[in-house]
């Protein structure tokens, strides 16, 4: 009997959420079953139109895509998926993929090599990326700190530390929010935590699932309703990125031939 494939497991109920998110994300799903929203359902159905994303892309100079992929990682890999996870705040990935290339360029694509890098040269190293300055600023603050207080490498510290531990480490460094620690513990450290973005936000709304929650609220949502496993997070929020950017954009969403539109409210 063949292995089902990850993509092909039946969704059941994951971990209950911390403190307060159960009864929160357990009130939500109440709202929300008489419209027909199922947080399995929607994976299924946007993993049958797209099928395996293949995130996170890697590679310095040229990002490739690896579906089917989901680890081990090499220590270069971890720390370029940390430093774009920085820098793709607030802008597209393309700009993000202009940036990693200057650096690979520039031959700065280490903790060390960054570390040394005169913040006037690597913020015009990650221009294309948006707020430069800032964002060199923090990528530096973010090598130092590993250069200081865990010089047996990322893969060590990565694989050593639980995920709340990690998470907690990496909220505490300036620059470094909740979407950006969680998109570092699930595609860096490979951590089960679900990454919550802008477009998880707009698509689960559309859908009819709910209005405005934090962004504890959304997680506790997802991962109350999803299998603990690093794997399957990380596809579902690469595939709603895929939809977001495809079908449920920003300003006029293009209903027709959205795989989600037999659920959407929304659907025009």
């Amino acid at each position: 009997m063949r292995r089902k494939k990850l993509h092909e497991k039946t969704l059941q109920s994951g971990r209950p959420a911390a403190g307060n998110k159960k009864t929160s994300a357990g009130i939500i799903l109440l709202q929300c079953k008489g419209r027909g929203f199922g947080v399995g359902k929607a994976y299924s159905l946007l993993m049958a139109a797209f099928g395996p994303q293949g995130w996170w892309p890697v590679g310095w100079n040229k990002p490739l895509y690896r579906p089917g992929f989901y680890g081990p990682i090499s220590e270069n890999e971890i720390f370029e998926i940390c430093a774009g996870a920085i820098l793709t705040q607030n802008t597209s990935w393309k700009n993000v993929e202009k940036a990693l290339a200057a650096l690979h360029a520039a031959d700065t694509t280490s903790p060390e090599k960054i570390n040394v890098c005169p913040a006037g040269k690597l913020g015009r190293l990650v221009r294309s990326s948006g707020y430069y300055r800032q964002k060199a600023g923090r990528l530096k603050g973010f090598c130092c700190y590993i250069l200081r207080k865990h010089p047996e490498g990322l893969k060590k510290w990565f694989s050593a530390a639980p995920r709340q531990t990690l998470r907690g480490e990496l909220l505490s460094l300036k620059g470094i929010g909740p979407e950006t620690a969680d998109s570092i513990a699930l595609y860096a450290a490979g951590k089960a935590g679900f990454v919550i973005d802008s477009y998880t936000k707009r698509i689960s709304q559309r859908l009819g699932f709910a209005g405005e929650l934090s962004y504890e609220d959304w997680q506790a949502l997802f991962e109350a309703n999803l299998p603990p496993n690093a794997g399957t997070y990380n596809e579902y929020h690469a595939l709603l990125v895929k939809l977001g950017k495809e079908f449920c954009k920003k300003r006029k969403p293009l209903c027709n031939g959205c795989p989600l539109g037999k659920m959407c409210n929304n659907k025009k």
